[in-house]
């Protein structure tokens, strides 16, 4: 029985998905993967020398090992006091979600409300610390338009807000004081 050879095309074709599932893998081991840390040295421990002067009782002396001075060790991220719902709540606590919220639903007559949507159910890490995800979003029966995006700390009240002009995150006082949310009117009617 004879072989035939993969035509130039099929070659191509193969070549490409090849390619675009080792850039998916890769972008995906990039972001999924964490980075290594190197293990701290440890020191040996101090013998502990055993005292001369006989015991006091016929019980065995117990000696304990003098601490043993090593590096500092690296800040634990710290735990969760803040549950999604809670994120969610100081949230839409804010008076600016509520200023857009009563705004929309008044100026719509009630078919269009302000929500928030977690746009991503795995926190998010930075700097150290686990933020919620969420996005606040004009909601109306056709479709959810977002107006800003924000990271909620699980573990203390910090709330932060995704610059997506600048492609950074910036804390919430300057989000206000650079883009006055207060101001903001986004009704189509």
């Amino acid at each position: 029985m004879a072989s035939r050879s993969p035509s130039p095309r099929t070659l191509a074709i193969a070549g490409a998905a090849v390619a675009a599932l080792a850039i998916g893998v890769g972008v995906y081991m990039n972001n999924n993967t964490p980075a290594a840390v190197a293990p701290a040295p440890v020191k040996p421990a101090e013998p502990v020398v055993a005292s001369k002067a006989p015991p006091a009782s016929k019980a065995p002396r117990v000696s304990t090992p003098r601490p043993v001075a090593s590096e500092p060790a690296a800040p634990a991220e710290p735990k969760a006091t803040r549950t999604k719902e809670q994120a969610s709540a100081a949230l839409m606590a804010l008076p600016e979600l509520q200023q857009w919220s009563s705004m929309l639903e008044k100026s719509s007559g009630g078919k269009v409300r302000g929500a928030l949507i977690e746009y991503d159910p795995t926190p998010r890490k930075l700097n150290g610390k686990s933020y919620w995800q969420f996005s606040f979003v004009e909601n109306s029966a056709e479709s959810a338009q977002r107006w800003e995006s924000f990271l909620v700390s699980s573990s203390d009240d910090e709330i932060l807000v995704e610059d997506a002009t600048n492609d950074e995150v910036i804390s919430l006082a300057r989000w206000r004081r650079e883009k006055h949310p207060e101001k903001r009117i986004n009704i189509d009617g």
